[in-house]
């Protein structure tokens, strides 16, 4: 038994409660209230009184969408963030001493252009390289013979550009031939100890292959997992719960929570799903990943199983197919980003309630989106004060998409890039209180999750705090 004393304690952000004193048993919150009650609750119990000394303290972020394998993989990964010129970029990853070199973050938009396969060929070695989105990818000619793609539609061979159906593809060969279940356990405990010293304690993991899976039990078992991890598998995986007779489990800190799915891809790859074609490229209106039918039959095998389910839809195009899933299979699931959402989709997204797993710092590092879908659409994107009046909202990084920090995250959503992005202006209705922040980022993401006792702490709640030099409700 352990009492937190003489600090300044936040147990929830909505409301925001304040108290001096907390005890906690058994890694469970069982009083919260005056400092001195606190105090003699735990000296008649023989515990530990640790006095913060005016500090502050805070549940711990609960980030509810992110990939903790790309996540740990990036932080060895060569980054590409920022790079302005193609000649900067091959000599970043011309520097790696890695026998097979991945790369990630890089934008088109801040090149000049993409960059191709021919670029990459400068370089002796496989090479790898994933947009920022990491929904396209480059590869150079001696990683296109390792991976031996089929000709397709999304794979283009001269320019060695592959996204979506073949991205998902290029992946499983990695995933097979390259590395192994210990390589996905180290990328793991990787991502853990960064997502850890940034305050997060808790995690939805989203796309969960096997061998992922694999190590994330094996890491359970062995007590290893110091993070609370909510594995969303991809759907591949269902037949092997299926034969088994296993549906959603729970352990120490390991659940096996649902089922993730796509719909479309990225507003950055023009591949997100729009009603209307993009504003800077008439061509298209992006692509559908999914048919709602393959959608609502996965989501039918998930019920049966007790798994939630998690469907990626960032064009307004691909919310209408994701939303008839749901209200076909008759299933309150969840929206993975909710990038653009229209006027009429926001009753429907109350009516079959839908929860919603969002990703502010979009705001920032999408600042060409105004261009991208035109003034008038701008008003629907990145919506947030609009969305939580209609739905329960959790915040998330999508890391390693975005920088795995929650505290630029919660900037993004008070600031949304007030003196550097254009949406700013057409949108600063749409900003946020710190107090609206926090709340989404902790008990928000755990009631998306299904996780209610997680993000507060009051009693019954998990012990899963955090101790801050200043006030979080501070000025950012």
């Amino acid at each position: 038994m352990k009492a937190l004393v003489n600090g300044i304690i936040y147990t929830s952000f909505n409301p925001v409660r304040k108290i001096s004193g907390l005890v906690i048993a058994n890694d469970r919150v069982i009083f919260a209230g005056d400092s001195e009650v606190a105090r003699r609750i735990v000296e008649l119990a023989g515990g530990e009184v640790v006095d913060l000394k005016g500090k502050f303290v805070m549940p711990a972020f609960f980030d509810s969408h992110l990939h903790l394998d790309e996540l740990g993989m990036s932080l060895e990964m060569v980054n590409l963030r920022g790079v302005t010129s193609i000649e900067e970029l091959v000599n970043r990853l011309k520097a790696s001493n890695a026998r097979i070199i991945f790369g990630f973050g890089w934008d088109q938009d801040e090149l000049g252009r993409w960059p191709t396969r021919e670029d990459l060929d400068a370089i002796d070695r496989p090479v790898f390289i994933y947009r920022k989105c990491f929904h396209v990818a480059i590869a150079n000619s001696k990683m296109l013979e390792l991976l031996n793609l089929k000709p397709s539609k999304d794979f283009d061979e001269s320019t060695g550009l592959i996204k979506e159906k073949a991205l998902e593809e290029a992946r499983k060969v990695i995933n097979e031939k390259v590395l192994s279940v210990d390589d996905y356990a180290h990328y793991i405990l990787k991502a853990q100890d960064h997502l850890l010293n940034l305050r997060v304690h808790s995690v939805d993991f989203m796309s969960v292959n096997e061998k992922a899976l694999k190590a994330l039990f094996r890491l359970e078992r062995e007590g290893k997992l110091r993070l609370n991890v909510f594995a969303y598998i991809n759907p591949e995986l269902l037949g092997k719960l299926e034969s088994l007779g296993l549906g959603r489990f729970e352990g120490k800190r390991l659940v096996i929570a649902g089922v993730k799915l796509f719909t479309d891809g990225s507003l950055g790859a023009r591949t997100a799903l729009l009603s209307e074609p993009y504003s800077d490229d008439p061509s298209t209106s992006g692509q559908l990943v999914t048919e709602k039918k393959e959608l609502v039959e996965v989501i039918e095998r998930a019920k049966a199983l007790g798994l939630d389910v998690a469907i990626h839809a960032i064009g307004d195009k691909a919310l209408d197919v994701a939303l008839d899933a749901f209200e076909e299979a008759e299933f309150a699931g969840r929206i993975e980003h909710a990038s653009v959402v229209r006027d009429d989709q926001l009753e429907r997204i109350k009516d079959l309630g839908i929860r919603l797993s969002v990703q502010p710092h979009f705001i920032i590092s999408d600042w060409w989106v105004v261009e991208r879908v035109g003034e008038e659409r701008a008003k629907w994107v990145y919506r947030l004060k609009t969305l939580s009046r209609y739905a329960e909202l959790g915040f998330s990084t999508d890391a390693p998409i975005e920088p795995a920090d929650p505290w630029l995250t919660v900037d993004a959503a008070v600031n949304r890039g007030r003196d550097n992005v254009k949406l700013y202006e057409l949108t600063k209705d749409e900003s946020l209180s710190v107090s609206e922040a926090l709340h989404f980022y902790t008990y928000g993401s755990a009631s998306i999750s299904l996780a209610r006792d997680i993000g507060k702490l009051e009693p019954g709640f998990k012990a899963e705090y955090i101790v801050l030099d200043r006030n979080p409700l501070g000025s950012l």
